[in-house]
Parts: structure tokens; sequence; C-alpha cells
């Protein structure tokens, strides 16, 4: 791991997202475990594929699919974050399989470094979020020339427009309708502007681009998720310091943002109850796409 963390796409990874939390960043492990499973079962892996992860992050799919490919079975881990891309090289060495591996700077909407038709399969998880509707189509553009004949695509994006805008006076899950004035100023001030790519699409978007694009046999599983719980998830403490997405403050940073001290006193005291209680709910939807060029 680097001596340092830099930029915000591995604060966020690394830190941020679970708040510090040991405890709540295995938690998180095990779920994402679960996506990584499913998207590399879709995969079609071949035992000498070369595989391209774009926007790997902390190596979740890219060291799935060394665990799955043969010998002679290569990954390029592809990110816009050195400081990731310096944590994923110091895990492989780690684990000695460095010489099977990648390590390339690249955007989603821009996969520049690599030759048309280099690589076998193409794998995403939570990437195209963070691009415009425009950026987003290039990716799909990008991802069908890179791919040999024949090669692969295997994605899972969040639909985040499923249950967007949440009803009034309702934060992250959990019901603060006594207080909306206070829950708006909150969420404004967790929502910065370019947070909005998030919100911007869903699944028909992506069957619509994935066509364009020029693949063939697309497949699409959605889901949604009803029930109990929120992503602002642990201890208090914990939850204080999360944030949703590497664009997002965290929440604490949102409050002292947004509200007096006199006012924050007020939302934290409807809230942390509510935390404490895991009083949250989850409304969630969510996408595995799959397509052959």
């Amino acid at each position: 791991m680097p001596d340092a963390i830099r930029d915000r796409w591995a604060e966020w990874l690394l830190e941020r997202r679970s708040g510090g939390d040991a405890e709540r960043r295995n938690e998180m492990s095990q779920e994402t475990a679960a996506f990584r499973d499913r998207v590399l079962d879709n995969a079609d892996l071949r035992p000498d594929d070369v595989l391209l992860d774009v926007g790997a992050g902390d190596g979740l799919i890219a060291f799935g699919a060394l665990d799955r490919l043969g010998a002679a079975g290569r990954v390029i881990f592809s990110d816009i974050s050195q400081d990731l891309l310096d944590h994923s090289r110091s895990l492989a060495q780690e684990l000695d399989v460095v010489d099977r591996c990648e390590f390339v700077i690249a955007s989603a909407d821009d996969l520049t470094p690599f030759d048309d038709e280099s690589v076998d399969v193409v794998t995403t998880r939570s990437v195209l979020i963070y691009l415009d509707r425009d950026g987003k189509r290039r990716a799909f553009e990008e991802f069908h020339r890179v791919l040999r004949p024949g090669g692969r695509l295997s994605i899972f994006e969040p639909i985040n427009k499923f249950g967007y805008p949440p009803p009034e006076g309702w934060f992250c899950g959990y019901d603060l309708t006594p207080i909306p004035e206070l829950v708006a100023k909150v969420t404004t001030a967790l929502s910065p502007e370019g947070e909005r790519t998030l919100v911007d699409f869903d699944e028909r978007d992506l069957l619509d681009w994935t066509r364009a694009a020029g693949f063939e046999l697309i497949r699409l599983e959605y889901e949604a998720v009803l029930g109990p719980g929120s992503w602002l998830a642990g201890s208090w403490e914990t939850v204080l310091r999360s944030s949703g997405n590497p664009l997002a403050p965290t929440l604490e940073e949102a409050i002292d943002e947004a509200l007096t001290p006199e006012e924050a006193d007020v939302f934290k005291a409807h809230l942390r109850p509510l935390v404490e209680e895991n009083a949250g709910r989850r409304d969630a939807a969510f996408t595995y796409l799959r397509a052959v060029k």
C-alpha cells in the first residue's frame, strides 16, 4: 500500500467509504465480493484470457479474475487513480502474481493506451456512474473497440435513479420527517454538482448504449431490493466519518457546512438513535449486463 493516499478516489475507496472502521470495511467487502463473483461468472473466462478491468479500484474484480484464469491468463488493472494502481501493484507483489498483471492509467471513456482488438474480456463495477451521459456512451464504444471478435463484456452498475428523489424528510433511508428543512440542507451539502452523473441513467440506457456500440447477444439482469438497512450504517462515529461516493463529503463535513451548531444538534438528535437502532430503510436497484462482440 502506498505510504500516502493522495487522490480522492483512493482516499474514498480505502478509507472514507467505510468511515475508517475495519468492521464496516469487512461487511462491505462481503457484499462487494458477491457482485464480483457474478461479474466474473458472466464474463465466461477461459484459461488464457487477457482481461481488462476498467476502473479497477482496489483490485476487487481483477484479483478475483487472476484466481480463475490459468497460468497463461493475464489481467490489466486500469484506473484513473495512480494511487489505486500503486496500491494494487503492492498487493500483486505480496501475492506473487505481479508477472501476470499490468497497471495502466486510463479512463473508461478513453482507452487510448489499448490497441484495437487487444483483449478478450472487459469488466467494470460501479464505474460508469461517474461519467456524464456522453462519457457513458463513449465508454461502450471503447469497450467494443478494444475487445477481440467474440470478446465478452461484463459489468455491474447501480441504478441510483431508482427511488430518486426520496420522499420529503427521508435521509439516506432514515425517517427524519419531523425536520424536513434540516434534511434538505444536509442533503444538498451531500450532493455536489458532479454527483448528478450517479442518477442520470437507468438500465434502458445501458442497453441502448451497448447495442449502439455494436455488441451482440446482450443480456441484462435487473434487481431491486427493498427492505431494512441503509448504506449509512455502523457506529455513530463511523457514520459521521462515512462518505457515499468519492465526489461527496462525509456526513460530518456536510452537517458542518449546511447547519448552524444549534441546527446540527437537532439534526444529530433525530438521526443518531435511528442509526444506533439500525432503523434505516433500503430502496436500491442494480443491474448486471453481459454482451459479446
